[in-house]
């Protein structure tokens, strides 16, 4: 036998092997999110049912890096023991390019036991679901001067985490984000998709808007457009920011409003001594304190006065945030206040799931795994033994 051996055996190096697995890998993840978005453009009736499972992925991506130490370990065991191009003598049992095909065919069970542990499920019937409740618009200040720490953390954070208890407290009321500094944005519809809320709440950051200032009138005023004009349901705009408007007449603006029958509850995010705000380089480490032109600490304070005679103006309540945490009660006694009116939406109750296909799938592979590699002769002698 010459020196390059058979070929079965010379199998692929451990550099190059990693290498591939790993582009591979990557380019796996990009197909699956692809399709996914695809999937969710055309059917978004197509849901996970147990997402709760979704950091169980994180195991394929490590089994792939278990894999190349793995064969790293074993090629060296095996040079150890003999020179390469006579493997196939003396380690007949040492196949790296077949070990290679039993792994791929491995992994991609594990995929499909991962996708079948999250549960793929397809709505089968859309029906319109009906509850009570109120239509509630959040207005959060996102200027810069939220990120003032004078409250235990920023003022934004805790803007954040504020919506995030008030959300999760709620039962059929409908909720829609908007997001406002010299301009305002809606950030999330209105919607009884709570989880839709916090995952668009996540994104929020100070410079999510271009325009830099504190408009609250404008935010106000994009709150009251967002609502549904056809609702029933009695309405309310809660607004979370420091009060340091200089673009707008509020006040007014809170008048018209109030008009149309709609609540305004303010939430002061500040303390009246005020704080500086905080510079942060590009990896977010600080980096000094905002100054003016004298070079001195730009101090941003809670202007409480606006936002009191915006709230008795708008038929609410003013709400003072305290170190690390706001009170709700007050909100929560308004909506209870509220005429509850029925609302509608559209909702897919009955499912259809997939999770069987995938355990089918992980079987099958798992199969093919522990035949492939197996002589040919004994491959038919395993089935004339099972056919007899």
């Amino acid at each position: 036998m010459s020196r390059t051996g058979d070929k079965r055996f010379t199998g692929f190096r451990v550099f190059p092997t990693g290498v591939a697995l790993v582009l591979t890998e990557v380019v796996f993840w990009i197909v699956v999110g692809m399709v996914w978005y695809g999937v969710q453009q055309i059917a978004p009736n197509v849901q996970w049912g147990q997402l709760n499972w979704a950091p169980l992925l994180l195991a394929i991506p490590a089994s792939v890096v278990l894999f190349i130490w793995s064969y790293n370990l074993k090629s060296r065991w095996a040079k150890r023991l003999a020179d390469e191009h006579l493997w196939p003598n003396t380690l007949p049992a040492w196949r790296p390019r077949l070990l290679g095909w039993k792994f791929a065919l491995w992994r991609l069970a594990l995929v499909c036991a991962v996708f079948g542990i999250m549960d793929l499920k397809v709505g089968a019937r859309l029906r319109e679901v009906k509850s009570e409740g109120v239509d509630i618009m959040l207005a959060l200040d996102v200027s810069n001067s939220m990120e003032a720490e004078d409250l235990g953390m920023s003022r934004l954070d805790l803007g954040k985490r504020t919506i995030e208890r008030l959300v999760g407290q709620l039962d059929g009321d409908r909720v829609g984000l908007v997001v406002f500094a010299g301009d305002a944005y809606v950030q999330c519809p209105i919607t009884t998709d709570y989880g839709a809320i916090k995952l668009f709440l996540n994104q929020v950051s100070t410079g999510l808007v271009p325009v830099q200032g504190t408009a609250v009138g404008r935010a106000m005023e994009v709150c009251q457009e967002g609502f549904d004009t056809a609702s029933l349901a009695s309405k309310m705009i809660v607004v979370l920011t420091d009060g340091e408007n200089h673009e707008d007449d509020a006040v007014d603006i809170a008048k018209q409003i109030a008009g149309a029958s709609i609540e305004i509850h303010t939430i002061g995010m500040g303390t009246v001594n005020g704080g500086p705000i905080p510079l942060y380089d590009r990896y977010g480490r600080s980096n000094g304190f905002k100054v003016d032109q004298e070079g001195q600490p730009i101090v941003t304070a809670l202007d409480e006065a606006t936002l009191i005679q915006i709230a008795e103006t708008g038929n609410g309540t003013f709400i003072l945030a305290g170190q690390g945490l706001v009170n709700l009660n007050p909100i929560f006694d308004a909506m209870r206040a509220m005429d509850q009116q029925e609302v509608a939406t559209l909702s897919y109750t009955d499912y259809t799931h997939l999770f069987q296909y995938f355990l089918a799938a992980v079987l099958l592979l798992l199969l093919v795994e522990s035949i492939v590699g197996l002589p040919l002769g004994r491959s038919r002698s395993l089935i004339k033994t099972s056919e007899s």
